[in-house]
């Protein structure tokens, strides 16, 4: 196992990018658009990038794909403060996370990001089983681990702040995105993250659109998926938490959970069609089974909340 000398999470705002797709037969990789979004995104100022995850259809892609998107974008963007988080399709077994994460520590990603697995479902799938999985997993991984707990893809199984408490320690696991609205959890990890300051275990919601009640109960940021369209925006609000500005930020955050309507009920089509009328990035194509079209009256339920928030973007300098 070869690990990174240097495994910290930052704290901040993470995008997890869509993948784009050329609108023909073969639905092959855009490299180009893929470049111009991650080239957007990094002037704006975000952290960094999550690459082939949930939004970005990861399993739709091959391993190959998974690599080249990586590679790509590490080579447009050699600045190595500019983190890049590789994510998988759910896997079960360990050995194939090692020899991917191989692959993506090549190519150029600082993180492996690796999901909950859950085809047993709770009922078969223990805190115990789950606590060895990922242990085993950072054991083997050429790149530093990062916990993805998302129950809604994971068969409902989620794992304890108790297990969560137990990886924390393990030196190759950095941080864990949250992508549930269970704000116990939330506080009890905050609680244990202000208690020792000095572990190095980054927690980050996956939801944007709560992101204010989430720092004020310890975590650091955010893998969210609005950032992809306004990433000006999301910093805005992350940084206005941190200045004590809580009346704009709950202002703004009252937006951002209107605006973010998109995403909950379309998902990554819903993410190319605002790419492409905002910015003029990409295609608006997905891989079967997401490969249904979507049209402009479709769209035109959200535009006026997400109007509202392009013209903040529009008027926030980096």
């Amino acid at each position: 196992m070869t690990v990174r000398p240097d495994i910290f999470l930052p704290s901040g705002i993470y995008t997890p990018v869509v993948t784009f797709f050329k609108n023909e037969g073969t639905l092959g990789l855009d490299i180009e658009s893929q470049v111009k979004h991650a080239s957007h995104l990094y002037e704006s100022g975000i952290r960094g990038l999550l690459v082939s995850g949930s939004l970005g259809e990861n399993v739709h892609l091959t391993r190959e794909e998974r690599k080249s998107l990586v590679a790509a974008l590490r080579k447009e963007i050699p600045d190595k403060a500019f983190k890049l988080i590789a994510g998988l399709p759910p896997m079960g077994s360990i050995s194939d996370v090692a020899t991917e994460s191989a692959g993506l520590y090549e190519a150029g990603a600082d993180y492996l990001i690796v999901l909950t697995p859950g085809y047993f479902g709770p009922a078969l799938t223990s805190q115990e089983g789950l606590v060895e999985y990922f242990s085993q997993v950072a054991n083997k991984s050429s790149l530093p681990v990062i916990i993805y707990n998302f129950p809604g893809t994971s068969n409902n199984v989620t794992l304890t702040p108790d297990s969560i408490t137990k990886l924390s320690l393990h030196s190759n696991i950095v941080g864990i995105k949250l992508t549930h609205l269970n704000f116990d959890v939330y506080t009890l990890l905050g609680d244990n993250k202000a208690k020792d300051t000095k572990k190095n275990f980054t927690l980050l919601t996956g939801l944007g659109s709560v992101l204010v009640p989430s720092l004020s109960l310890g975590l650091q940021g955010a893998i969210d998926g609005l950032s992809a369209l306004f990433p000006k925006t999301m910093n805005y609000l992350f940084k206005l938490f941190h200045e004590g500005e809580m009346r704009k930020a709950l202002e703004l955050q009252a937006k951002i959970v209107k605006a973010n309507a998109i995403i909950a009920d379309l998902n990554a089509i819903g993410v190319k069609f605002a790419l492409n009328h905002y910015y003029g990035i990409g295609e608006v194509t997905c891989r079967p089974p997401l490969a249904k079209r979507l049209s402009y009256d479709s769209f035109a339920k959200y535009e006026s909340d997400l109007d509202t928030i392009f013209s903040i973007e529009a008027s926030l300098n980096k």
